[in-house]
């Protein structure tokens, strides 16, 4: 009696087998970081004052050629890091979004709003970012009753 070879029926083992096939297959890359990735630190006020809650976003400009991952800091009491956030930038052109609040907690409709009210509507600026860890600074000032956002790179 011969036995014919009968492909995958869709049947649990085989289910389960493509499932672990493609599982160990698309998770290394889940995991690789880049060699290139870098953390940016640093302080951040407002008019002087250190900014109590906040979040920087770093996109990378892909008009001046940075094809790096977008990163993102939350800023807690004038202090944020990108570190530990999973969401590190490489060196190169970024165009960086604040987000600003004055960390009293207060109820909305709904739910409480824990990092309080926005100081100001979200401010950008762009930035050349260096290729190896760097302390960044913030600076939001009042200038005509309009926020504007400067960043350095400390040297």
């Amino acid at each position: 009696m011969v036995k014919q070879f009968q492909p995958c029926s869709f049947t649990a083992p085989c289910w389960i087998g493509c499932l672990l096939l493609i599982g160990g297959i698309a998770l290394p890359g889940c995991w690789s970081e880049s060699s290139d990735q870098i953390v940016i630190s640093g302080e951040a006020t407002y008019d002087g004052k250190p900014i109590p809650v906040g979040e920087l976003i770093f996109t990378p400009d892909t008009k001046q050629g940075n094809k790096g991952p977008q990163g993102r800091a939350k800023i807690k009491d004038g202090k944020f890091t990108t570190a530990g956030s999973g969401r590190d930038v490489v060196g190169g052109p970024y165009q960086v979004e604040l987000k600003a609040f004055d960390g009293v907690a207060f109820e909305g409709r709904e739910l409480v709003v824990e990092e309080g009210k926005p100081l100001f509507g979200s401010v950008r600026s762009q930035i050349d970012l260096p290729l190896k860890t760097a302390t960044l600074k913030v600076e939001v000032t009042t200038q005509n009753n309009k926020p504007e956002l400067a960043l350095s790179v400390a040297p």
